[in-house]
């Protein structure tokens, strides 16, 4: 049940803060390359965050209090958007907040895997519940802030991460390892894995489209003609599959490698990103939507699944957050730089072919690297 709940809290923050704070920081004056730079710059923070606090949690088996004090930090620092207008200190926050909320979302998944091995539970089971919080926080947001200032979201934000989560830190179910590999020599062996290391190239470079993708999928409902309510409605859509695919994903999938649902969900990715950028509405753009549930809930659920199976003992937090690291810190920061430039420059259809076309490399990346598999 903590588990449920951390995810259910922890998902409910980012529904909150992720669909609406692009359009806070317009709203604010910030262009899109301005925007585009706060969202590449932060995640190198992560780059080499993740890692580290992935080694720290996993040296020392102090998981709940790493968590814990990322969480506060994490949620605390949101507040401090309303009172500013400056784009350097937006910078300063955001980078904040990257450096403590990362690893979170690794180090949970990391326990979470060790517990269901003794339990025979799903992972997508415990999972989604956080696509059920952001659904929840998403969509009744997207209702409730239509025509309204856009504050509310830092408060929540800050209510349900800095104390909520680091409240249930202390309560997440975390298995100590007594027999556990080094840091060097585990090091070692991950990246001695041919197909483990093709995984975090092709998750680096799907990592820039959904960069591009998060970042301004806001800002382009709203260049389509949409509302703030439509801009909810948007990312309801975008999680609203994930909740059968999570739910019965152990089921429907169990036969399957990792490897073939990894490749299988960047197919999908390349399909509904391309129905995006085609849209000529913000109803039909919210229909393409619906796509990415399905594709992220099969890609999510089979590469923490995937990554889970070939970390070493002791080691499952770096491994996860090695994996968290190349996705959403070093393949975010570059996308959301390109995605910046392709809004200003190009246009905000531009940013979907462009993830589109990640996803087609990050496939042909890890279909090459794990043929071996």
């Amino acid at each position: 049940m903590a588990a449920k709940s951390y995810y259910f809290l922890y998902y409910a923050a980012i529904g909150c803060f992720a669909p609406f704070l692009n359009i806070y920081l317009k709203d604010k004056g910030l262009t899109g390359t301005q925007i585009g730079w706060l969202s590449s710059v932060a995640p190198l923070i992560a780059l080499a965050a993740n890692p580290i606090w992935g080694s720290i949690a996993d040296h020392w088996q102090i998981h709940r209090q790493v968590l814990a004090l990322c969480a506060f930090v994490a949620g605390i620092t949101g507040l401090f958007y309303v009172p500013f207008q400056s784009f350097w200190i937006f910078m300063v926050l955001t980078l904040i907040i990257t450096l403590f909320r990362t690893p979170i979302c690794p180090i949970v998944d990391s326990a979470v895997m060790n517990t269901i091995r003794h339990t025979g539970d799903s992972y997508g089971r415990q999972r989604i519940w956080g696509t059920i919080g952001f659904i929840v926080l998403s969509l009744g947001l997207g209702q409730i802030l239509t025509g309204r200032e856009l504050t509310p979201i830092f408060w929540l934000y800050a209510g349900f991460m800095g104390v909520g989560c680091t409240i249930l830190s202390f309560f997440l179910p975390v298995e100590h390892v007594e027999k556990r590999i080094g840091l060097r020599e585990g090091m070692h062996k991950l990246f001695g894995q041919r197909d483990y290391l093709s995984f975090l190239v092709a998750a680096m470079v799907l990592g820039m489209g959904t960069a591009g993708y998060v970042g301004f999928l806001g800002l382009y409902i709203q260049a389509l003609g949409g509302t703030e309510q439509q801009v909810g409605l948007a990312w309801t859509a975008n999680a609203l599959l994930e909740v059968p695919i999570m739910f019965f994903g152990k089921h429907w999938f169990s036969r399957y490698a990792p490897q073939k649902l990894i490749l299988g969900s960047m197919f999908i990715y390349i399909l509904v990103w391309s129905l995006i950028g085609l849209s000529p509405t913000p109803a039909l753009a919210i229909v393409a939507v619906l796509g990415i549930g399905v594709c992220y809930g099969i890609f999510w659920m089979s590469a923490v699944d995937y990554v889970s199976s070939v970390a070493p003992p002791g080691l499952g937090a770096t491994a996860q957050t090695l994996f968290g690291a190349a996705m959403l810190g070093l393949g975010w920061s570059i996308g959301s730089v390109v995605a910046g430039y392709l809004w200003d420059v190009i246009s905000p259809h531009a940013i979907f072919f462009f993830a589109a076309g990640t996803a087609t490399l990050a496939a042909l990346v890890f279909g090459m690297g794990s043929r071996s598999k």
